[in-house]
C-alpha cells in the first residue's frame, strides 16, 4: 500500500471565474470520477473513500499528523473486508466493520500538469450542490504558492485558504441528517 504525503492548495471559485481560468489551459479533457465516502460505527475519528475513476477503484486513507496530511492508497479490486492489507491497515487506525456508506460526490475532472505540480479543474456535485473548486497538487519541490499565485492571476485573484476538503463540504452539506 502506498503512503505520500500530500500538499495541495485548492480554491473554490465562482462558475464564472472557473471556466475563464480553465480557457488559459485549452484543451482539458474532463472525465468523471465518483467519491464513496465510509465511516465505521466505531470510530469517530477516520473515514475512507473508494475512488471510481476509469473502470478501476482506489481505496484512500487519509490521516493528519501534526499538519501534515498523508495518503493510503491502494487499487482494489475485491470486497475492502477481503483485502488484508486494507482489513490491517484500518485496524491499526482502530476502524473495524461494519462501514456504512455515507453517500458520493461526483467530480468532472480535468488535470494540466505543468512539471511541477497538477492544476485539477473540479466540477463536483453532491447532495443538489454544485461547486467549482481548482486544485494545486505538488508533485515536486518548487515554490508552489507563487506558482499557484501566477495561475491565479490569469483572472485575477490570489490564493487565499477558501475552501475545505470535499469530504468536509459533503458533510456539511448533509449536516441536518444522520451521518
Amino acid at each position: 500500500m502506498e503512503k505520500q504525503q500530500e500538499v495541495e492548495y485548492k480554491v473554490l471559485l465562482t462558475k464564472e471565474e472557473f471556466y475563464r481560468l480553465a480557457n488559459h489551459f485549452t484543451p482539458l479533457e474532463f472525465n468523471l470520477q465518483i467519491n464513496h465516502y465510509y465511516k465505521s460505527t466505531n470510530s469517530k475519528s477516520y473515514a475512507f473513500r473508494i475512488r471510481e475513476k476509469n473502470g478501476e477503484r482506489l481505496f484512500t486513507l487519509k490521516e493528519n499528523d501534526n499538519g501534515k496530511v498523508f495518503e493510503y492508497e491502494k487499487i482494489i479490486t475485491t470486497d475492502i473486508n477481503q483485502d488484508d492489507q486494507i482489513v490491517r491497515l484500518l485496524a491499526s487506525k482502530g476502524v473495524f466493520p461494519p462501514y456504512h456508506e455515507l453517500g458520493c460526490l461526483k467530480t468532472y475532472r480535468a488535470i494540466h500538469y505543468n512539471g511541477l505540480g497538477e492544476l485539477c479543474f473540479d466540477i463536483n456535485i453532491y447532495n443538489g450542490i454544485i461547486d467549482y473548486e481548482i486544485e494545486y497538487e505538488v508533485k515536486k519541490p518548487h515554490d508552489y504558492i507563487e506558482t499557484f499565485n501566477k495561475i491565479l492571476s490569469k483572472i485575477e485573484k490570489e490564493y487565499v485558504e477558501n475552501s475545505k476538503s470535499k469530504y468536509k463540504r459533503f458533510l456539511e452539506s448533509m449536516e441536518g441528517e444522520q451521518v
